[in-house]
């Protein structure tokens, strides 16, 4: 996942290009969760990819108040985050058919999701994400284009997902200290996990390669902490399951329909919790004046 992202608080490259009108519309199976249990909404393989297992991802969920436009903008940067992931690792795939590469960019695909039904359960109008390889905002593109041309041999190829995934450990712990949100918060610390596994298997990968990898954002007492330690499953939840697919409990205005809405530059030009759009002008910047 990713690695230009903060400055100051945290930053995560975000903007997208072609959105098309329409978008996959998801639903939570309840009848796969049974009520005041606990479980987990991540899978891990033994491969180290980390999938969110959709049907349980909402389960988990509280009523809260809805959405305001800055997590509207933090949720969207995330989710554009998660796409230039997954697509660099879908064209490393096909350049070297390794399947690290398969693997962890097919759980990207199910990250990008949960996103989604955070945006689903809060009833927010967003775009579907756009072609793979296109982002509008020239930074994004920019990386995106110098990954795949550094990633010129498998041991460099794996080498960049080990970096963008050691950018995202660092990054998801710095901003899940300032998120209030507990759904919101939910989907974060999973998709920090599930970094944390991605990192090891590309370290496994580029060890067995008879390469080296030298931490960039974490120290390296965290960078050996990591290590020693297996994959990892995500933290265990209690399973609510009141048949609440969404936020119909303490939003603040009864009303049916949208509750608030964001645009393909990641801009929320609708909320019914606070002013729009966010406070942070800065494209491409996590959050965009996020504060919880």
């Amino acid at each position: 996942m990713k690695r230009d992202f903060i400055k100051g608080t945290v930053v995560l490259i975000s903007l997208l290009a072609a959105f098309s009108c329409t978008k996959e519309q998801t639903t939570t199976d309840s009848s796969l969760i049974t009520p005041n249990t606990t479980g987990e909404i991540i899978e891990v393989k033994s491969s180290g990819a980390t999938s969110f297992n959709a049907p349980a991802i909402t389960a988990p969920f509280d009523s809260t108040a809805d959405l305001t436009a800055d997590e509207i903008e933090f949720l969207f940067a995330v989710r554009e985050d998660e796409k230039l992931a997954r697509d660099v690792y879908t064209v490393f795939y096909q350049k070297f058919q390794n399947k690290i590469f398969e693997n962890i960019g097919k759980s990207e695909a199910t990250h990008i999701k949960a996103i989604e039904r955070l945006y689903d359960y809060y009833q927010i109008d967003y775009p579907a994400v756009g072609d793979a390889g296109k982002f509008s905002d020239a930074k994004l593109q920019h990386l995106y284009d110098s990954l795949i041309v550094k990633g010129d041999s498998l041991l460099s190829a794996v080498k960049i997902m080990a970096n963008l995934e050691e950018s995202n450990i660092f990054h998801y712990t710095e901003v899940l200290k300032t998120i209030l949100n507990p759904n919101i918060k939910i989907v974060i610390e999973n998709l920090e996990k599930g970094s944390e596994n991605h990192f090891k298997a590309a370290i496994r990968q580029i060890t067995a390669l008879g390469g080296v990898y030298a931490p960039v954002y974490i120290s390296s007492a965290d960078y050996s902490a990591i290590i020693a330690k297996g994959f990892e499953n995500g933290k265990r939840y209690r399973y609510l399951n009141n048949g609440q697919t969404n936020n119909q409990g303490k939003n603040i205005n009864a009303q049916n329909g949208k509750r608030g809405a964001v645009t393909n530059s990641g801009s929320c030009d609708k909320t019914s919790n606070g002013s729009a759009p966010g406070t942070n002008s800065g494209n491409g910047k996590q959050g965009k004046g996020y504060r919880g």
